[in-house]
């Protein structure tokens, strides 16, 4: 999963009204587009969208 997937699928238009949303520091997000968006929350959001955004199933592997 991506930080545009997430753009998209909260509707915003930028990467301060998703952190907003989601209740994390901008920073946070600039991270995950430079790093990739950790398994772990990757997983979390697959849980919390009903599995609407997929999470990176290679990311997750061990």
């Amino acid at each position: 999963m991506t930080v545009i997937q997430l753009l998209v699928f909260y509707k915003v238009q930028n990467k301060s009204k998703l952190a907003k949303k989601l209740n994390v520091c901008r920073s946070t997000i600039t991270g995950w587009e430079k790093n990739g968006i950790p398994p772990r929350t990757q997983a979390t959001f697959e849980v919390l969208t009903n599995g609407k955004l997929k999470a990176d199933r290679q990311a997750l592997a061990p």
